[in-house]
């Protein structure tokens, strides 16, 4: 494991859950969208998990589908009012919204995926 993904998750650690993040947030706050987003503090959460160097969990489906990751459109509102000083628009929202689109919306990735299940499937037994 290298240094630079322990500092990228012990990041994550600093999070003391005062829910600043969550107050400011105008998903939440304005669009009273409480139902189909969790919000900057849950994401938080989920990248500390998910990027971890060690967790093999794909939490990719449920960001997109469960969490609304899609909502957020990069104010930073929730990264200028923490305390910790946690960049959580920088370092987990725009991450976890790469893997989502990565996942679901990359044609070049649905075309390689698409090729590896077909030599998978021919090497079969």
């Amino acid at each position: 494991m290298g240094q630079a993904d322990v500092d990228r998750v012990q990041e994550f650690r600093k999070c003391i859950e005062c829910f600043l993040c969550q107050d400011v947030c105008h998903v939440l706050r304005d669009h009273r969208l409480h139902e189909e987003f969790v919000g900057p503090r849950f994401l938080v959460h989920a990248a500390a998990l998910e990027m971890h160097p060690l967790d093999v969990a794909d939490r990719v489906p449920a960001l997109r589908h469960e969490h609304g990751i899609g909502y957020c459109n990069i104010t930073k509102c929730c990264t200028t009012v923490c305390p910790e000083g946690i960049r959580i628009t920088d370092n987990a929202i725009i991450p976890l919204k790469e893997r989502v689109v990565d996942e679901f919306f990359d044609p070049l990735g649905k075309l390689v995926k698409l090729f590896s299940r077909r030599q998978l499937q021919g090497r079969a037994p």
